[in-house]
């Protein structure tokens, strides 16, 4: 999913070198991925998921808008304490998920902050990212998804059928990635149907405006 992601963001700033675009935090460049998003489709998502507790499917009908949070600008470094370390880290990016597509994910969420940590120790030694306690990883990983919030979008989804309450994460990357397969899809199919009927090529029909191929298939329907 994060190489669609980077290809994804290739077609927002196509003049942009690969490697600077996987160089961007994760909540950076999902809200390049929003703005896409919105130019494409508009401004309204629908999408479905399923209750946690029960499994019941759910529809869910929201804005980008209401999911578009502050993100993370390029900085080298950040800095966090706790009682007894000191970490210097930065925020992830698309090679980090690139590197643990493949791992489990209680195994990848550790190994990504681990392979964030620039630099650990306490008062009297460095310490290797490995061997940070899990209560200084939690510190971590709260302050990462403070200073780039976008990184993380939890929805608030009610169960109509058992009542509960849960969060569930939108991923803005599989979400487009879905509509742009079913709209070219839908595209495929409305060639087909045109060229069929009428035998004009792929390439006059794909330079018809969309209301003028829409008016030619409902004449075809009657």
């Amino acid at each position: 999913m994060a190489a669609r992601g980077l290809l994804l963001m290739s077609t927002v700033a196509p003049e942009a070198e690969a490697e600077s675009l996987a160089n961007l935090s994760i909540g950076h460049r999902d809200f390049w991925l929003l703005n896409l998003r919105e130019a494409l489709f508009g401004s309204e998502v629908h999408c479905l998921t399923n209750c946690t507790r029960c499994r019941e499917p759910i529809e869910l009908d929201f804005s980008v808008g209401d999911i578009r949070l502050p993100h993370a600008e390029p900085v080298c470094s950040h800095h966090i304490e706790t009682e007894s370390y000191e970490v210097r880290f930065r925020l992830p990016d698309s090679n980090d998920l690139l590197a643990l597509e493949n791992e489990q994910q209680l195994h990848a969420e550790r190994q990504l902050l681990a392979r964030c940590v620039l630099e650990a120790r306490t008062r009297e030694n460095s310490v290797a990212a490995q061997e940070l306690p899990s209560h200084v990883l939690s510190a971590l990983n709260q302050r990462m998804g403070e200073l780039d919030p976008q990184a993380e979008v939890l929805l608030e989804v009610s169960c109509p059928a058992c009542f509960s309450v849960a969060a569930a994460p939108f991923d803005i990357v599989s979400h487009l990635w879905a509509e742009l397969d079913a709209w070219a899809r839908r595209v495929l199919q409305e060639v087909h149907v045109l060229a069929f009927n009428y035998g004009w090529s792929e390439a006059a029909i794909l330079r018809m405006t969309v209301g003028r191929r829409l008016a030619y298939l409902e004449l075809i329907n009657g």
